[in-house]
């Protein structure tokens, strides 16, 4: 089995490319900061779990 990492990134930058091509660019930042925000929680509710796990 073969990964193929450059079809997958690049329906990754379609996806993105068709949720924000409408937005300004406050709004663009506010999207990206809401992504990063919710990567950043569900990373440490991951690390909880890890941690939980180990014990």
């Amino acid at each position: 089995m073969s990964v193929k990492a450059v079809e997958m990134v690049r329906k990754i930058r379609d996806k993105h490319y068709e949720e924000t091509k409408d937005l300004s660019t406050e709004e663009q930042l506010e999207y990206i900061q809401g992504k990063a925000e919710k990567l950043s929680r569900d990373f440490q509710r991951s690390q909880h779990s890890t941690a939980d796990k180990a014990r």
